[in-house]
């Protein structure tokens, strides 16, 4: 890197959906650029973006990052398959290959300094290039039979990238723990930090949240929510099944869902029709960052039944807003929640609706999480995840 001349970290955006395809991992890879661009020290930070996801990334232009489009013809095209096997060889053969048919494609051509990969994928990995890759869960090690055969394989070359980096990422001490023991990084290039990238979600104005849940129906209506895209580990249907027994016992008793994948959502909608659910539950798309809050704040309590977790953010911002919260007794909840949820066991839908119907009944227990919940959120919220970037990619350089 010359003397005087910004860090220019090259930001591989590539599989940025226009909506919540991505889940989690998007709302916090935008907050976590924003943030980096707001220090009074920020690295230069160029976007790689397909044009169809353009618009998301329209606010972090405003505020200096670089636009370099994704495609062919276009600004940067992506390494193909053979592009991709020829930079993961190793030793001499590296050098050779470059003097016969040099590498048109490299980033390093465009004066990159450090690839960051925050969104699951090492596409762009190249010989030579400083390269910091977030690792979020090794979700298909344990539930293989929720992906198909293209996404076992491109999670396979995507732990191999892995074990290349210069820096990994993991977003709780359970995902670092499956990075050694299961994907074989070395302990020495992880760190820990969570999906935070930024404050916390805030409260919204009163008056606010309760014209949002009377546009979404749900004013003056006491409801459980789970805020998740309708994937497979997301155990929507075991939660339906504790929902009906809820609903045995507390007739009133009301869930909200919402997330992302039409398909997925509409044959969920359908099952809690045909289960007798029709009034009892609701099945909303894919909101923006406002609703979704409202939402939150208006819930009695956060239900977050998921068979696999890398972190938990919703566990955590349900917290900050002084939501209990009920959740999966999995390591990573474990690790965020501690004593501030009540948990229980995905797979038991008996455990799973006395839960429920313990923090539906109990008003004690929901004071109680509120507080302990707060005291976890306020620990997160102290972290500057940002400027812990900022220096892990100043370092990756160096």
């Amino acid at each position: 890197m010359s003397k005087g001349r910004s860090l220019r970290v090259f930001v591989d955006l590539a599989p940025l959906s226009p909506d919540g395809g991505n889940g989690g991992a998007r709302a916090f890879v935008l907050r976590l650029l924003e943030a980096l661009l707001d220090r009074p020290d920020a690295h230069e930070l160029h976007l790689l973006v397909k044009p169809e996801a353009g618009a998301v990334v329209a606010p972090l232009l405003a505020k200096g990052a670089v636009l370099q489009r994704l495609g062919p013809g276009l600004d940067v095209e992506e390494p193909r398959r053979l592009l991709r096997t020829r930079r993961r060889l190793l030793g001499f053969f590296q050098p050779l290959l470059e003097l016969a048919a040099p590498d048109r494609t490299s980033l390093k051509r465009l004066s990159a300094d450090v690839l960051l990969s925050p969104l699951g994928t090492a596409a762009f990995h190249e010989p030579g290039l400083p390269h910091v890759v977030v690792a979020y869960d090794f979700q298909d090690l344990v539930y293989p039979e929720f992906f198909d055969p293209d996404e076992r394989r491109r999670r396979i070359g995507f732990r191999g990238d892995l074990r290349r980096a210069d820096r990994v990422v993991a977003i709780s001490e359970a995902t670092k723990a499956m990075a050694i023991e299961r994907v074989h990084v070395k302990t020495e290039r992880i760190a820990v930090l969570p999906p935070i990238g930024g404050p916390l979600r805030a409260r919204l104005e009163p008056r606010e949240v309760l014209n949002r849940l009377d546009a979404l129906g749900l004013f003056r209506t006491d409801y459980a929510l789970y805020p998740a895209n309708f994937w497979p580990h997301k155990n929507h249907e075991r939660l339906l099944a504790a929902t009906a027994r809820v609903v045995r016992e507390e007739p009133d008793f009301r869930l909200v869902l919402c997330g992302a994948l039409d398909e997925a959502r509409e044959t969920l909608h359908a099952k809690a029709e045909a289960m007798g659910l029709a009034e009892n539950v609701r099945v909303l798309p894919y909101l923006d960052d406002a609703d979704t809050t409202a939402l939150l704040e208006g819930a009695e309590f956060l239900v977050f039944p998921s068979l696999f977790e890398g972190f938990g953010l919703p566990v955590l911002e349900a917290m900050a807003l002084e939501t209990p919260v009920a959740c999966s007794d999995l390591p990573a909840l474990l690790e965020v929640a501690r004593e501030a949820a009540l948990f229980f066991d995905p797979e038991d839908v008996t455990g799973m609706a006395a839960t429920m119907l313990r923090l539906e009944k109990e008003e004690e227990t929901r004071d109680a999480l509120v507080r302990k919940g707060l005291k976890r959120a306020e620990t997160y919220a102290a972290l500057d995840v940002a400027g812990e970037y900022h220096e892990l990619l100043g370092s990756a350089r160096e």
